[in-house]
């Protein structure tokens, strides 16, 4: 039979021997190895007993003991002093020592047990209720003495009694108390521990207490208790090698937490704090009464020490919780945040420190018997092959034979040639990277430069990644589509044809000593224009780079370089009392989309002031859309014509949009109403503003701006009357 089997065997038998005990009282049988005797057999409730363990034979065959000591609630063990051999002792619950040598495996504890001579071998000493008058004090003593193997040479189990005399104490009123130890806790080796020890009471007038008696019992080698006495508090401490008494006395104290204790984790495994007796009581009872016991409803609470791994950043532990604490004995395996570096660590425990490289998902530390401190000593990006296939393979140059992460990898697709065309596909994890992860930029000779971002990079189970390049016949070909205002510039020479997925470039004549030019090509998806990229070449080409299946646009706006006085229109606007307002208007095209999808504009002024875009105003030359305003206010009788006009009227380049437009719509949303109020809509009182505005109330652009006086032209055509009014009612009716 095994020891562990044997030991197993051992507490079965203990605890079905201890709920069958039959209650009669009797001597020690003559054959038992051990037996007791009492220093007063008649004593008194409140008297301190001491019990003699007295073993009655030798057994130099033994190399195990243990023995049992049980013990009813009317008395208190206190203490147990060993005589002769010292061997280990316990409290189990409330009411059972535990005296044990077991010498399977340890030599020193065997020759300790063999030595063991006749005679006294231990004093325990109990303390008896001072309500236990008249009551009988019952023992019980079972155990055996072993040999190495477990096999039993002596076993007893005898129960012994003493009467008590002395007058009857009355116990006092339950208070109701009931003490229950705090939840199960886990925490790291090393790590303090803090259990709660709460009261309640069933009785409904109790709401509090003055005064506690508790005992616990933990493992000293497991844990370390840090709660100490404290005068100021009335409480006192005492810590007997892992049996620990706590009282406390004082003013009222609410139901609830009545004690914290405090320990340290000294290592992992799990432990157990056992409440093994509790006091409560009131002051009140403390002139008639001794503190009676409270009800235990839980008594342990159960510390489960672990140890821990301290992870560096960017990496945490591949279990499911991600937690970095593990038990004694286990395995514990981590992993890198990100996955693409290779790197190289240092792991420390149990004072030894060894380097490892991290290549792939994860790492495992096996058989962990102390914290683990794991530190980063550097990381590199993971390389990997490159591999080139396809029928356009030897089309690609600049391929270097590995790629690093996170470095962006670049190569060239050379052009394969008029009528032909390639495809390209990048492998990624065994799929194909999208668009996003990688650029392609055509260049003007045709030839493709790819670049995959760095950050994108990663090869398949076999760290390959594969670039496949694929050349075929190029059967697409679509038209060109000449449009704009400097169509006459684009050469008769150029070809009106291209083939899909191949470079365009065409020949434009520009007057550039007259006018400057907007170049633009655009194709039509779902009806919208889609911009594409145009390159000036600087000979007077121009290539636009890997146009689409779809027919291709050529943009060409020119504008003059020069105010052209045919597009500036002078008129009267407005006469009144003692001035005249004269509107200056110049027609052309403000926006234009340029090729790389920003826009440009022309910015026209007047006297240094940009002038407002009233794009509703026709060009009576050619009946489009689209004029700069300006109101120019001088004395009634003076003239102002188209010549003084242009001498302070001149445009600029812009890169944005810097003019003010004013907009007039039946039904779209207004921008701003004539009399600047923050409303979008109409009301009786702009036809009022415009109607004091013809009426010559407002003579300046001082109260009214020169913005409010264009807005009152409400029919839209250049004059302000008696219509715009009729039309603003018309406005805000709709």
């Amino acid at each position: 039979m095994t020891v562990k089997v044997k030991k197993i065997l051992a507490c079965v038998l203990a605890f079905v021997m201890l709920i069958s005990a039959v209650p009669a009282v009797y001597a020690a049988g003559d054959d038992a190895g051990m037996s007791i005797f009492f220093d007063n057999n008649a004593p008194q409730a409140g008297d301190t007993i001491t019990l003699t363990l007295n073993v009655n034979r030798i057994f130099s065959d033994a190399s195990i003991l243990e023995t049992y000591l049980d013990f009813g609630e009317d008395v208190t063990y206190e203490k147990i002093e060993f005589l002769n051999v010292e061997l280990n002792s316990r409290i189990i619950g409330s009411s059972r020592l535990h005296i044990y040598g077991w010498g399977d495996e340890d030599e020193e504890i065997a020759q300790k047990v063999k030595s063991i001579p006749t005679g006294a071998f231990a004093r325990i000493t109990f303390k008896i209720s001072e309500y236990a008058a008249g009551k009988t004090l019952n023992f019980r003593l079972w155990g055996e003495f072993d040999d190495i193997d477990w096999d039993t040479l002596n076993d007893w189990d005898d129960n012994y009694s003493v009467e008590v005399t002395g007058s009857t104490v009355e116990k006092p009123t339950a208070t109701g108390y009931s003490v229950s130890m705090g939840a199960d806790q886990q925490v790291a080796a090393g790590q303090q521990v803090r259990i709660p020890v709460t009261v309640a009471s069933s009785e409904k007038n109790i709401t509090g207490f003055n005064a506690y008696d508790m005992t616990f019992t933990y493992d000293p080698e497991a844990l370390t208790l840090n709660t100490t006495s404290d005068s100021a508090a009335n409480l006192t401490v005492e810590d007997n090698n892992g049996t620990v008494r706590v009282r406390r006395y004082g003013a009222t104290v609410p139901l609830g937490e009545a004690l914290a204790l405090d320990f340290t984790a000294k290592k992992a495994g799990t432990s157990t704090v056992t409440l093994t007796a509790a006091k409560f009581d009131l002051d009140a009872n403390s002139i008639n009464f001794d503190a009676p016991p409270a009800t235990i409803t839980d008594s342990d609470t159960n510390v489960k020490g672990l140890w821990t791994v301290t992870l560096p950043d960017g990496f945490v532990s591949a279990a499911t919780d991600k937690s970095t604490l593990v038990e004694d004995g286990a395995d514990f395996t981590f992993k890198p945040v990100d996955t693409n570096y290779e790197y190289t660590l240092t792991i420390t425990t149990n004072g030894k420190t060894d380097e490892v490289t991290v290549k792939g998902s994860s790492y495992t530390i096996a058989n962990i018997t102390d914290n683990v401190q794991v530190t980063q000593v550097s990381r590199v990006g993971k390389t990997y092959t490159v591999k080139i296939e396809g029928s356009g393979a030897d089309l690609v140059t600049g391929a270097a034979a590995t790629a690093q992460f996170p470095n962006d990898y670049t190569f060239t697709v050379k052009a394969p040639g008029t009528g032909y065309r390639t495809t390209v596909a990048i492998s990624n994890r065994g799929t194909y990277l999208t668009k996003n992860k990688f650029t392609t930029e055509r260049q003007v000779n045709g030839d493709d430069v790819y670049t995959i971002l760095g950050d994108s990079l990663a090869g398949d189970e076999n760290n390959v990644i594969t670039i496949t390049v694929e050349k075929v016949e190029n059967t697409i070909i679509k038209n060109i589509i000449v449009e704009g205002n400097g169509s006459e510039a684009f050469s008769p020479d150029n070809d009106m044809t291209f083939h899909y997925d191949e470079n365009y470039t065409f020949r434009l004549n520009l007057d550039t000593a007259h006018y400057t030019y907007v170049i633009r090509a655009k194709y039509y998806r779902d009806n919208a224009p889609v911009m594409m990229n145009v390159i000036d070449n600087g000979d007077g080409t121009y290539t636009v780079l890997s146009p689409l299946a779809l027919d291709l646009h050529i943009v060409i706006e020119k504008f003059a370089k020069a105010l052209d006085p045919n597009a500036v229109d002078v008129s009267k606007y407005l006469e009144l009392d003692n001035k005249t307002i004269f509107i200056v208007s110049v027609y052309g095209t403000l926006q234009n989309k340029n090729a790389d999808g920003t826009y440009s504009y022309i910015a026209y002024t007047y006297d240094g002031h940009l002038m407002y875009n009233t794009s509703y105003y026709v060009d009576p030359a050619n009946d489009s859309k689209g004029a700069s305003s300006w109101l120019v206010m001088v004395d009634r009788g003076e003239t102002f014509t188209k010549e003084d006009a242009l001498a302070k009227l001149a445009f600029q380049d812009s890169d944005k949009e810097q003019y003010d437009s004013i907009s007039m719509t039946y039904w779209g949303k207004i921008l701003e109403n004539v009399n600047g109020s923050p409303s979008s809509n109409w009301d009786v009182n702009d036809s009022q503003f415009v109607y004091d505005l013809y009426n010559g109330v407002y003579d300046s652009f001082e109260k009214v701006s020169i913005k409010q006086f264009l807005l009152a032209d409400q029919s839209q055509d250049r004059l302000l009357n008696s219509a715009d009014a009729v039309t603003m009612t018309k406005r805000y009716y709709w």
